[in-house]
């Protein structure tokens, strides 16, 4: 805990000034067919709080449509633009990638979700640790945020702290340090380098890399261009992350954990990932999205995904943040709706968190007019 304690100390120190609080916007956002005015209105009361140069690209998903709606803050005024194709750092929604990796490879009885992962290494976990697959996926392995000691090797390079995380100091970590602070299984913490482990043996059991795991079976499955961990394939299209003074920001490499963060991507190519999600017949996201935990009255935990309990909806969602970039994504399966946010602001600004609700806000928009359209048709 002091070690944690001490990471966001340093980062808030690394990252001292005061927050971009930028002036009144004039609302210059275009009328979208498929976008409501309260959608727009909702999109408008979010990103005036963002500093010039701020974007939002978002998709507004059914089964069988898709309308997209970007949005840029420049001279103070918010414009529509066509983002659609531009490349954003998703950080943490990397996750839901890696435990769909997870659910591929357990589908194809490559692995068992209840498995202790020791059963596919070739040394010891410190003190003889039995985490399986599924605790990692779940958040429930009991492993920290961060790893022990990380605080200190990434002391001088916090706009970027995980680049000399290498396979060397994660192995270290996994046979010498790792200790749970609670019994696995029994309890919710997140953790990055628990879902960073969970990529590594995902790569060790298939002998590829994390990159190639998604390519193949994924991103050129689902024809996602523009989706790799690999951003100089795509440094044409990349928008600029803004740090949460409006500066531009360093992108984050994730050394030897991709699996927890290392994504980049853009809405049309995440819309693909949100469709297939609605495919009945797609067994593999099918068990992805099954309950494997209760973390309280309001959240359950799937594999990766968490699941937001709202009346008789099951909201699926996962977000990100990285030093320059913020993203969201919700999806109602039932309904088969789902909308995607990427953004190119700081998680660490201050209203970085009004984007996660401007994503919840979304879906629950989308979801209504649906059930008015329903409405209209029985009429």
């Amino acid at each position: 805990m002091k070690n944690l304690l001490l990471f966001f100390f340093l980062a808030v120190f690394t990252a001292c000034g005061s927050v971009s609080n930028p002036d009144t916007a004039v609302n210059k956002l275009e009328p979208n067919t498929g976008v409501s005015s309260t959608q727009i209105d909702s999109i408008f009361q979010t990103l005036r709080y963002f500093p010039n140069q701020t974007q939002f690209s978002i998709a507004f998903i059914t089964d069988s449509s898709v309308t997209f709606y970007g949005v840029v803050r420049t001279n103070d005024t918010l414009k529509t633009i066509d983002n659609k194709s531009k490349v954003f750092e998703i950080g943490s929604l990397s996750k839901v990638f890696t435990t769909a990796l997870l659910a591929d490879l357990a589908n194809e009885n490559k692995l068992q979700l209840d498995q202790p992962i020791q059963e596919y290494l070739d040394f010891p976990l410190h003190d003889s640790l039995r985490i399986t697959f599924k605790q990692l996926a779940n958040h429930t392995s009991g492993l920290p945020r961060i790893p022990s000691g990380f605080v200190w090797e990434s002391l001088w390079h916090m706009d970027n702290p995980y680049k000399d995380y290498d396979e060397g100091k994660l192995l270290k970590y996994m046979s010498n340090e790792m200790e749970p602070a609670n019994e696995p299984g029994s309890s919710w913490q997140y953790s990055n380098i628990g879902m960073g482990i969970l990529g590594y043996m995902l790569s060790h059991i298939e002998d590829k890399t994390y990159e190639e795991m998604l390519q193949q079976r994924i991103f050129d499955p689902l024809d996602m261009q523009h989706s790799t961990t690999r951003r100089a394939l795509v440094s044409d299209k990349l928008v600029h992350g803004l740090n949460k003074r409006g500066k531009v920001a360093t992108n984050w490499d994730l050394g030897a954990i991709p699996g927890a963060g290392a994504i980049v991507s853009t809405v049309e190519d995440l819309t693909k990932f949100v469709q297939a999600n609605f495919d009945p017949n797609n067994e593999a996201m099918r068990l992805q999205k099954q309950k494997t935990f209760t973390v309280n009255n309001d959240r359950d935990m799937a594999l990766g995904w968490f699941i937001r309990k709202q009346g008789t909806k099951q909201v699926y969602w996962h977000s990100g943040g990285t030093g320059g970039y913020r993203s969201m994504l919700t999806l109602l399966p039932d309904s088969k709706k789902g909308v995607v946010i990427l953004s190119n602001i700081s998680s660490g600004h201050d209203h970085a968190g009004r984007i996660s609700s401007l994503g919840f806000s979304l879906l629950e928009n989308l979801n209504t007019q649906r059930d008015v359209e329903l409405i209209k048709l029985k009429q």
